[in-house]
């Protein structure tokens, strides 16, 4: 664990220099904040899949969908 540690170190070390963050904490939190994002559209889109998939199981058209939206 303290070899893996120590690798991440070094690398957090030079993407802070080679991306030009202010510090290692910025380059974390930069980090931290674009992985909750990814998180967020992966529950997203599961959540839409099954919004269509409900939907085509209806036998809903797309045409239909939309009138329903507009009224």
């Amino acid at each position: 664990m303290k070899i893996l540690l120590f690798k991440t170190e070094k690398e957090i070390d030079r993407a802070v220099k080679e991306f030009g963050f202010d510090s290692k904490e910025d380059l974390i939190l930069q980090a931290v904040k674009e992985k909750i994002w990814e998180l967020k559209k992966i529950k997203f889109f599961a959540i839409s899949e099954k919004i269509k998939t409900g939907i085509l199981k209806s036998g809903t058209t797309p045409n239909e969908l939309l009138e329903n939206f507009k009224s």
